[in-house]
């Protein structure tokens, strides 16, 4: 993200990767592109090490899986690159705590990675399907899924958690947290689910100084409800019932100061399925009010991703195609900032 990107520390060399949180060998494989099955992808363009990192949720005791894990629990793996093609891994980077409030059986969701301050911080969305927070009609029960920030001093980890407690508020049902720098004050951006507000919600909460723990109450960006072009409705149990999905919250500043959001969702027609699109603040501050492309920026069952700058310049947009596993893929787009808007020029690395 653009603001996060600003900050620099002294360059030094990456260490791959050693100390990591499994004692399993590590895995130095190279991975094709085309053959990468990562969902909800944000790739880092790290300017320390000059290596681009992307993230996936490691589900113990998937026969899929690559990786060991003597301790018989769920993380995040990463995976490393030079030139955006042949990535390296995996490598367990975080494993969740035998005592976290998540299930440990339960893999987490969306990993990303941002650089802030000299620090690298992992933002997760974890669950515990144990915990009921609320029951409704005609919509799936509600379970406690929040969002939480960890830290560590490489990209590959190993990831420490702050506290043994979410970042975003108690009794929300939130996923896909990212961060965002206004102004020098670091928030977390998120969703709230639309099985708890039938209207799924993008929202942002400050953030300490060290991203240890969230600041006062959230303020609301964006409801999906509101929006042309997102599908409304779903099917749960044989019922038609109110579903509009946020998911992948991507805050861009353009070169002219606009501040977009990019995100996620299902498109009103079916054809076009899995959406991303463009949000616009018209102060180019996250209090500001939203405004929605005419447009949307790509379809075709592609979403949840993120905008990096590769290190020779180049715009770039990271997402997945296919939503349903175990055919996912990660694309890699190149973009143009025009400004008041993002254009995509063509598909420039992944499975078509």
């Amino acid at each position: 993200m653009a603001a996060v990107a600003l900050f620099t520390m002294p360059l030094y060399a990456l260490q791959l990767p050693t100390n990591t949180p499994s004692s399993s060998v590590p895995h130095l494989d190279v991975h094709h592109i085309d053959t990468l099955n990562i969902h909800d992808p944000a790739v880092l363009a790290d300017t320390q090490s000059k290596k681009y990192f992307v993230y996936d949720s490691f589900h113990y005791g998937d026969p899929n899986e690559k990786l060991a894990s003597p301790n018989k629990r769920a993380g995040v793996e990463g995976y490393w690159s030079e030139d955006l093609v042949n990535w390296h891994g995996p490598e367990l980077v975080y494993e969740i705590e035998a005592d976290s409030w998540a299930q440990s059986q339960h893999a987490p969701w969306a990993p990303e990675v941002s650089f802030y301050n000299g620090k690298y911080y992992l933002f997760l969305t974890f669950h515990d399907f144990s915990t009921v927070i609320d029951k409704k009609p005609n919509r799936p029960t509600m379970i406690k899924r929040a969002s939480q920030i960890l830290v560590s001093d490489s990209p590959l980890g190993p990831f420490k958690r702050f506290d043994n407690k979410p970042h975003t508020p108690a009794g929300e049902m939130t996923l896909d947290g990212t961060l965002w720098v206004e102004d020098g004050q670091p928030w977390m951006i998120y969703c709230q689910e639309w099985i708890q507000t039938g209207d799924g919600l993008i929202k942002a909460i400050r953030l300490k100084p060290d991203l240890s723990a969230s600041i006062g109450e959230p303020i609301t960006l964006i409801n999906a409800g509101d929006v042309d072009w997102t599908a409304k409705r779903t099917k749960f149990e044989g019922l038609n019932t109110r579903a509009v999905v946020t998911d992948g919250p991507w805050p861009y500043r353009s070169k002219t100061g606009q501040l977009m959001l990019l995100w996620s969702s299902w498109n009103a027609d079916k054809s076009k399925a899995y959406t991303t699109s463009l949000a616009f603040s018209d102060n180019g501050k996250l209090t500001g009010k939203w405004t929605h492309r005419e447009k949307t920026l790509i379809a075709g069952d592609r979403g949840h991703g993120n905008i990096f700058t590769t290190f020779d310049g180049q715009l770039m947009m990271s997402l997945h195609r296919y939503f349903k596993q175990p055919h996912t893929r990660l694309q890699i787009f190149e973009i143009k900032d025009l400004g008041n808007d993002l254009e995509v020029i063509k598909q420039a690395y992944g499975h078509k």
